[in-house]
């Protein structure tokens, strides 16, 4: 049985966070078609070279199946500063099998912007394998925002592996407002010296959807810096597993990383599992892990409901502006607004 999501280091192991048994999601007998390698592009042979020494993906297994099935693929080469490049990837009745990969090649001193929109139609199953991998050379800077709004029976499967040379920076969100089962794996390698990447994330899960996240930046350089901040509600009977990884490699000299996870229970009967993880090789560096599992602040509730509004209303105000530093990233108006209300829609609506 495929371990996914597996971390490098065993520990929480009473939580069952270690890794995930393929089974969990019930994905094995999902049907995918085959398309000619000849149709569909293989990728950045510069990209792929500078991950391949590492471990990136949710599994061997699943990036195996994107090579294998992949039926949908962009590269980009980016030379200069480029305007931000808006990739709307659709799931829905005429296409319910994506298998998507999307490759960037950051060249030195460049700067560009990449949105992400992943999208579900109808009330069809579906299913989504979509990896991104990027390198980054130095002095370059890339932002990247992913946002995942997919049906309640929607099967997402996203991975972010990205490489980063000396000074790069890397400014990367991913928001999660859909899909009923959902595998998430962000790996960061910060190789060059004074490499920094800056991480936000969100995600809000409600009825029985299922959510397992994987995020680890990986230090190796001198001086290279690191935040990843999550912020999510779980609602209903959502269950969600956290595993974030702060990894001081030998070597990686005055280093420091930060990781945290702060997440809302909206009901009783949520299921949230997070584990903030420090792992360390080097004396001289700096990190710090944390997370925390609650309900909203009552004496903030109290002075809002004292200004008029209802307690759904406080709750749904305070939730949201929680949530609004990552979904203010979103470049687009249009899908940035359409998150937001479903978000809100989601908060106010009754259990």
């Amino acid at each position: 049985m495929a371990r996914i999501n597996e971390m490098r280091m065993p520990t929480w192991a009473s939580l069952g966070l270690n890794y995930l048994k393929e089974s969990k999601l019930g994905i094995e007998n999902i049907e995918k078609k085959t398309y000619s390698k000849e149709e569909i592009s293989k990728g950045i042979e510069e990209v792929d070279q500078a991950l391949a020494l590492y471990k990136t993906g949710i599994s061997e297994t699943l990036n195996e199946e994107n090579e294998v099935y992949r039926n949908f693929a962009l590269n980009f080469e980016v030379d200069g500063k480029k305007e931000t490049e808006f990739i709307n990837l659709t799931l829905g009745d005429s296409r319910d099998v994506l298998v998507s990969n999307i490759d960037i090649n950051a060249k030195k001193s460049s700067e560009s912007s990449f949105l992400v929109s992943i999208t579900g139609e109808g009330e069809g199953s579906t299913y989504l394998n979509s990896r991104i991998k990027a390198k980054l050379e130095e002095d370059s800077y890339v932002k990247l925002v992913v946002v995942t709004n997919l049906g309640k029976k929607a099967v997402n499967i996203n991975s972010i592996a990205t490489y980063l040379g000396d000074r790069a920076v890397l400014d990367v969100t991913y928001v999660e407002v859909g899909a009923g089962k959902s595998l998430v794996n962000i790996t960061n390698i910060l190789k060059g010296e004074e490499a920094k990447v800056i991480q936000n994330g969100v995600y809000f899960k409600e009825g029985e959807d299922f959510l397992d996240l994987l995020a680890t930046n990986v230090h190796y350089g001198n001086n290279t810096d690191s935040s990843c901040m999550f912020n999510g509600a779980l609602k209903d009977k959502a269950e969600k597993n956290f595993k974030g990884i702060v990894d001081l490699r030998r070597g990686c000299t005055k280093a420091d990383g930060k990781i945290g996870d702060y997440s809302m229970m909206l009901s009783d009967d949520v299921i949230n599992k997070s584990a903030p993880i420090l792992l360390n090789e080097e004396k001289e560096v700096s990190g710090n892990h944390a997370a925390s599992v609650g309900r909203l602040n009552k004496d903030m509730l109290f002075y809002i409901m004292s200004r008029g509004f209802s307690k759904k209303q406080a709750e749904a105000m305070m939730l949201e502006a929680n949530f609004a530093p990552a979904i203010d990233r979103i470049e687009d108006e249009a899908l940035r607004t359409s998150i937001k209300e479903k978000v809100h829609q989601m908060n106010t609506k009754a259990e």
